[in-house]
């Protein structure tokens, strides 16, 4: 079936199952608020992360960036709020 938006037609696309590495911004200042990787394309453990720093950073406008890897060997979990 293909998914309509205000009665359009949306162009067909594949689901993505690979990691979304990804580091959230302030876009005022530029300090890095958090970062993770959601696993075989989770995007709704991206959003969870984003809200629980939305929630420690009330105010503030975040900038939420894909990256290609993640920060480094040592960073295997979400770090921030």
């Amino acid at each position: 079936m293909t998914d309509t938006w205000n009665g359009e037609p949306l162009a067909d696309a594949k689901n993505v199952n690979e990691d979304i590495h990804y580091r959230i911004h302030d876009a005022d200042s530029g300090a890095l608020l958090g970062f993770g990787t959601g696993r075989g394309g989770a995007l709704g453990a991206v959003v969870a992360h984003c809200r629980r720093v939305e929630d420690a950073y009330p105010g503030c406008h975040l900038v939420i960036r894909a990256y290609d890897g993640p920060a480094g060997p040592a960073f295997d979990r979400p770090a921030g709020p």
